[in-house]
């Protein structure tokens, strides 16, 4: 704010030094007086403010279309540059709210690095399950629109004390959502001695090993978690993967096959293979040798335990 305010005042100078030198020549040349350059100064300021004593007056044609270019120009310099360029930004910074910093008194809280749309979404997720957290984010802007959706979010610089400030040592976790990657890397390193889980999310798998290596506990591809969410919603209202009690500890279930497996496999599991349905083509109790086809969806059954072991978050087959 004060390079622009310096600038404004250079142009300022030279506009009036340039025409005072004009002034004189033109005085003398046209008008025949002999004036001195201060008178010159005097002139030009009070001509290029629009205040016009007229004490000091051309009266030839040249003198008259100098004064006119005189008044028109000072009028866009205030108007058109120094205002808006220099005045306005400067009021506005003064005016300008002051931008809370930190939290304090947090405990076994989350931090979040980055205002976006994920980290808006998490963060409602964590009010309803009421963790404490806290949103760090180096645009102003952002922390204002953070603010109005009532998201307790601060300004920070991406240094250690900002994160010292908001109780890096007693948090949880540390969510790195920097959209730019030299951020998310700096925040990383800037964190490195402390024994904290760091989560990052970033866009390009390519980079993933060298988060890693920053000191990334784990790195989070936003597709793929798209996708995967995406997938157990339709599962589950699909019934797909759901555990339903039949009697006792005996429970059914319906699942879909990652890769292909024998019926045999899935028995020596302790799972029985009721019926299984792929293309349209329903088959009731398969042979043990029979293979089931990738993508092919399985009814089984058997015990809790049994199930547990085989299915996966619910949703998926796991056979390792």
């Amino acid at each position: 704010m004060r390079t622009r305010i310096l600038i404004s005042i250079f142009i300022f100078l030279c506009l009036v030094l340039i025409y005072s030198v004009l002034f004189v020549a033109i005085m003398l040349n046209f008008e025949g007086k002999n004036y001195s350059f201060v008178d010159g100064v005097y002139w030009v300021v009070t001509t290029i403010t629009t205040v016009g004593y007229g004490d000091i007056y051309f009266t030839s044609y040249v003198g008259k279309a100098f004064s006119i270019i005189v008044m028109v120009s000072g009028v866009l310099f205030f108007f058109g540059f120094f205002v808006p360029y220099a005045i306005l930004p400067w009021a506005e910074q003064r005016l300008r709210l002051v931008l809370p910093t930190e939290v304090k008194n947090l405990s076994n809280h989350f931090i979040i690095c980055g205002y976006n749309r994920f980290t808006k979404e998490f963060c409602k997720i964590l009010r309803e399950f009421r963790v404490n957290y806290v949103v760090l984010e180096k645009n102003q802007d952002s922390v204002r629109e953070a603010l109005d959706e009532k998201i307790r979010c601060v300004y920070t610089d991406g240094s250690l004390t900002s994160f010292k400030k908001n109780g890096v040592e007693n948090a949880n976790v540390v969510i790195v959502g920097w959209e730019k990657l030299e951020d998310i890397i700096d925040t990383l390193l800037t964190l490195r001695n402390y024994d904290i889980r760091k989560y990052v999310i970033y866009g390009d798998h390519r980079y993933s090993r060298y988060l890693h290596y920053a000191g990334a506990t784990k790195v989070f591809l936003p597709k793929s978690l798209i996708a995967a969410s995406i997938a157990r919603m339709i599962l589950e209202e699909a019934q797909i993967g759901r555990m339903r009690e039949v009697f006792g500890d005996v429970h059914t279930a319906e699942i879909v096959l990652p890769q292909n497996v024998s019926v045999s496999e899935l028995e020596s599991k302790g799972i029985r293979v009721i019926a299984a349905c792929r293309m349209g083509r329903l088959e009731f109790n398969p042979s043990k040798d029979r293979m089931l086809e990738k993508g092919c969806v399985a009814l089984i059954s058997g015990r809790k335990d049994s199930l547990k072991k085989v299915i996966h978050e619910g949703t998926h087959l796991r056979l390792r």
